[in-house]
Parts: structure tokens; C-alpha cells; sequence
């Protein structure tokens, strides 16, 4: 690595993911770290995205990120994992071509022998893309099946409260502002008044 070149760190947890397993980004942020010093490295700066999606490219710290590569200012990008970059084949690839493009070299905590010069070693993380991506896959259709069935059975689903609603308990009950506001709405559309003029009269 070129002297007076950064040393910075990328991570990522998921709203999801967040629910899921509790797991906060401080837990990348020391793993990174650990992985950092036993190679002897010191990370300069910490870039971190909370509740973005592994599919989602644009991500505010990850444009960041790449934006400083660009710059020709970023040696070594420490990963704490690899499917904290993506978990999307076709995006992660991308952002590998765009770091080797801007001569950034990519370590990778969970995978210590990782180098994008060895061949194996580029193969074995096309794998485990793969296998990120298709892992999300089954989460998602797993959940969606999970609310059918709570749907099914009568319970709510479950998910972001709908508007007009509040969660009580394992209930939704109407949230009577939010009700109101609704009233509002369907009322001035029956009356044929143009959506623009709904909008002003919701924002008085």
C-alpha cells in the first residue's frame, strides 16, 4: 500500500436483520477492528450503514465510500464480512471491479487468505455471493409465508403499521387522528376535488 494512503473499514446491518438477530453495527465495527490489528493495520475511518438493504446501491455511506476511492486517497478496504458489501451478486461484483479499478485492496475478516490476485480465492467469494443472495431470497419467502398464514388464521400480518392504525398488543386498533385525516381525504375525492388541491388542504 502507497504511503499516506487510508486504511477505512465498511459495514452494514439491515433493518431486518437488526429484528432479526439483534445484532448491531458495533459488533462489524470491533470484528473489523481485531481483523485490522492482527494484520497489523490501524483503520483510519469507519463507514457505516444502518437499516440499508444488502441489495440496495445507494447506500449513503457506501457512496461515500466509493467516492474517497475514487479520489486515489483509500489503500485497504476491510470487510468484516463479505455479505456486508452486498447481497446481490451483480452489485458486489461491480463494487469489487470499481475498488480494483481505483487500486483499493479488499480484506475481507471472514475470509483471512482472501486476494483478488488469486484466482481460488476469487472463485471461492463468487460462492459465497451466491449463496448471500440466495439466502435472502429464502428469508424473504419465508416472511411473506408467515404473514399469509397469520393473514389466513385471522391475525395481523404483522410488517409496518398500516396508516389510520396503531398496534396494541398483538391487535390494531384505529388511531383516531390518523382516522380523520383519512376521512378527510376520501371525503374531498368524492366531492371531485383535484388531488393538488387534497394535498394543500392536508398540509394546512
Amino acid at each position: 500500500m502507497e504511503a499516506g494512503k487510508l486504511v477505512v473499514a465498511y459495514c452494514r446491518v439491515s433493518t431486518l436483520e437488526q429484528k432479526k438477530n439483534g445484532l448491531g453495527i458495533e459488533i462489524q465495527v470491533r470484528d473489523a477492528t481485531i481483523f485490522a490489528q492482527a494484520q497489523g493495520l490501524f483503520v483510519d475511518r469507519f463507514y457505516r450503514d444502518e437499516g440499508e438493504s444488502g441489495v440496495q446501491e445507494d447506500r449513503p455511506q457506501l457512496k461515500e465510500l466509493i467516492r474517497l476511492c475514487r479520489s486515489n486517497r483509500v489503500g485497504i478496504v476491510i470487510l468484516p464480512s463479505l455479505d456486508r458489501l452486498s447481497r446481490d451478486v451483480r452489485l458486489a461484483e461491480n463494487l469489487f471491479w470499481q475498488f480494483e479499478r481505483y487500486g483499493v485492496r479488499v480484506l475481507i475478516a471472514d475470509m483471512p487468505n482472501y486476494t483478488s490476485t488469486d484466482r481460488r480465492e476469487v472463485l471461492v467469494r463468487q460462492i459465497r455471493e451466491a449463496i448471500a443472495e440466495d439466502n435472502r431470497k429464502e428469508i424473504i419467502e419465508r416472511l411473506l409465508k408467515g404473514r399469509q398464514e397469520r393473514v389466513r388464521t385471522g391475525q395481523v400480518p404483522g410488517g409496518t403499521v398500516p396508516y389510520g392504525y396503531r398496534r396494541e398488543r398483538k391487535t390494531l386498533v384505529p388511531h383516531d387522528l390518523e382516522v380523520s385525516v383519512v376521512c378527510t381525504i376520501l371525503e374531498s375525492g368524492s366531492w371531485g376535488r383535484p388531488i393538488t388541491d387534497i394535498v394543500m388542504l392536508l398540509n394546512a
